[in-house]
């Protein structure tokens, strides 16, 4: 009698379990929330399908075998971690390691995971679908990064272009030749000593870079690139001892637009004309120089460093060939354990000193003797003396008259 009841027991438990089990199975084959889509949804940030081929058609390479910045891990699958416009990869161009889109099967409604609102949203009427102008920074959009956070330069540390989105690389006959700064959409500040046949530099070899974070990198993505239709050096310019060590190029794309406004693109502010900051006060240098002198490469990613601005009394006290050479269209900084400072390569590169929450542009990377020496410091060309000189090439008067600086 009591083995029939076990038997009945066990009986009904296995009905149940397959019950149970078929129910489960059919509630699996049902549309639901997906968290890792294996399909385009939106942006494609939390794609996490299998794609190891870009647009282009090209290997994806290993993600692991780049400085990772993402965790994204030991793969090669197309991924998005920085919300682009959709998911991308690293790939090999013509020898070089450059970033590349990736097309991705769209999700089908039913599989794509809802807004997190109750609310129902109706979409606006159908209109003919126009696609916007892109963004341009003008004077009043100045100085702003979307990056703050700091990760050659002599010293510093490595950076994102987000946290200098203002740094041009200047290559000649595709060698990587100075720095430079964006001061509106189509010009570019920096030195003259970097263009050794002055105005007579064949500007057909010159090519601009915006959004480079690596001069050995191509990154389709975040880079803009242009030809020089003007080089202008100052009239003024003495190779001697380097005053008026200023420079323009205006700058165009292939397809005729000046640059765009994108969160590694962006336009830095200029001080009103003379003004000058106290002795002491910190800048930031970035650029792609040598790390130290002697070094046989410039510094292949972007490097940051902060300064300390040193008074002309200072400068001069502490070397006698600054005491021979220093104008007053020049000044000096450095750190106070002469660990960090400009070298060779960061030619023509911004100094920026922050004021009111935006970047302004005091100096551009000139001379020095030797990197990070003691007693040494680093010398710039005195950007807020030429704001006639740019006002007067450019045209744009309104981008010189430091509407955005505070006045006290």
């Amino acid at each position: 009698m009591n083995l029939l009841v076990i038997l009945t027991l066990l009986g009904v438990f296995n009905i149940n379990v397959a019950f149970s089990r078929r129910r489960s199975k059919e509630r699996s084959s049902s549309p639901q929330v997906i968290h890792k889509e294996t399909c385009l949804s939106g942006n494609g940030s939390s794609y996490r399908g299998t794609v190891s081929k870009s647009a282009s058609g090209r290997r994806c390479l290993n993600w692991s075998r780049f400085e990772n910045l993402w965790g994204i891990g030991d793969h090669s699958y197309c991924r998005n971690p920085d919300q682009r416009l959709k998911p991308w990869c690293y790939v090999r161009k013509n020898r070089r390691v450059a970033k590349d889109y990736c097309d991705i099967p769209k999700c089908s409604p039913s599989t794509v995971k809802p807004p997190p609102s109750t609310t129902t949203v109706k979409p606006p009427p159908s209109t003919t679908s126009i696609k916007p102008p892109p963004a341009v920074d003008t004077e009043l959009t100045c100085g702003e990064k979307s990056e703050r956070k700091m990760n050659k330069i002599v010293g510093g540390s490595f950076t994102r272009i987000e946290s200098h989105p203002w740094v041009a690389s200047i290559f000649n006959k595709g060698g990587f030749l100075c720095g430079g700064s964006l001061i509106a959409p189509c010009w570019v500040l920096s030195a003259a000593h970097c263009f050794s046949d002055g105005e007579g530099t064949n500007i057909k070899h010159l090519s601009v870079y915006l959004g480079k974070r690596a001069i050995n990198e191509t990154d389709d993505i975040r880079e803009q690139n242009f030809t020089v239709e003007k080089l202008i050096v100052h009239q003024k310019y003495n190779e001697n001892n380097f005053n008026n060590d200023i420079a323009l190029l205006k700058i165009r794309s292939r397809d005729g637009r000046c640059a765009v406004q994108s969160p590694s693109a962006r336009i830095v502010c200029l001080p009103p004309s003379h003004t000058r900051l106290p002795a002491g006060f910190h800048c930031s240098i970035a650029g792609y120089g040598k790390e130290r002198v002697g070094a046989w490469r410039y510094s292949q990613i972007l490097k940051q460093a902060e300064v300390n601005l040193i008074s002309q009394t200072d400068c001069r006290s502490k070397s006698i060939h600054h005491r021979n050479l220093l104008t007053e269209n020049m000044f000096c900084a450095g750190s106070p354990d002469w660990s960090t400072d400009a070298c060779k390569g960061d030619s023509g590169g911004p100094l920026v000193c922050e004021a009111s929450g935006r970047m302004f542009l005091f100096g551009v990377v000139s001379w020095g003797v030797g990197c990070a020496e003691k007693n040494k410091p680093g010398v710039y060309t005195q950007v807020s003396n030429y704001n006639q000189w740019i006002a007067d090439i450019t045209q744009l008067p309104e981008y010189t008259a430091g509407k955005l600086y505070p006045t006290k």
